[in-house]
């Protein structure tokens, strides 16, 4: 007798409605209780996700930088000779190459993890510390300038509240001194787990819908060269290149310049 297995979920089948899943993405106003969950976002899109600024800095620093080619030879001479020398003092020779060598190592990661820590800790102290407070709605009332902030987020099988916050965008406008409302496109950041998915796409939307509907003429956002992937995705919506700036920081060869777009509405 066949046993019938109708009621048995099939493995192909949870795959697909955890798929579907993670392919349901909403984009909504920031709550209070969404802070944890966004600075979590905002650290890895700046600091050690894949492809961010921090992230590209220190593989560009470990792989592609002559000096760190040489540090990885010396350690591994180093580490042959205090292994296999016979005399004494080679075997210290060594080791002592091998510890300058991992010192040089670990000092280059310290410098570019600082400096990186240094941008996410200039964000607290701007605007990331209470979300709730700098992007009030109701400051317009009190002829405050239009500030908004945005989240994206997934249904989630596993969180208690039953979705997860995977990304985030803001928009901080302000009046020039000629007259027409500009805004800034800032803190546009998706998790690295759920990129490829057009969630930045749409959360950049989001800003450049709501940006027309409030007569903004023109959008302004600033990222780094060492962020190649945001920059392609700002060039194929139609942002345009306006300036840049560089800064006195290095990693693996290449200074870092911030880059300014535009997108007139």
């Amino acid at each position: 007798m066949a046993k019938d297995t109708s009621h048995i979920p099939l493995i192909m089948d949870i795959e697909q409605k955890q798929l579907d899943t993670q392919n349901s993405v909403t984009i909504r106003s920031f709550c209070s209780s969404d802070a944890p969950h966004v600075l979590h976002v905002y650290f890895t899109g700046l600091v050690n996700g894949v492809d961010s600024a921090g992230h590209f800095a220190i593989t560009r620093a470990f792989l592609h930088w002559t000096p760190m080619y040489f540090a990885y030879i010396l350690s591994l001479s180093g580490g042959g000779a205090f292994l296999l020398a016979l005399q004494t003092d080679i075997q210290m020779l060594g080791l002592a190459i091998v510890l300058l060598s991992c010192g040089f190592m670990l000092f280059v990661y310290y410098r570019i993890r600082r400096t990186f820590m240094g941008y996410y800790q200039d964000g607290l102290r701007h605007d990331m510390t209470d979300i709730s407070q700098y992007y009030r709605q109701d400051h317009e009332k009190d002829g405050y300038p239009i500030r908004r902030f945005w989240v994206a987020e997934i249904p989630s099988l596993t969180s208690d509240s039953g979705y997860e916050v995977v990304g985030c965008v803001a928009l901080d406008c302000s009046s020039r001194s000629d007259g027409p409302l500009f805004g800034e496109l800032k803190r546009l950041f998706v998790l690295p787990a759920h990129r490829k998915r057009g969630i930045g796409t749409k959360l950049m939307r989001t800003v450049i819908v709501y940006a027309k509907e409030q007569k903004i003429a023109l959008l302004q956002l600033e990222t780094t060269n060492f962020q190649p992937v945001a920059r392609e995705m700002y060039s194929r919506l139609g942002w345009h290149h306006n300036s840049t700036r560089e800064s006195d920081f290095q990693a693996g060869g290449m200074r870092m310049s911030f880059v300014e777009y535009l997108l007139p509405l």
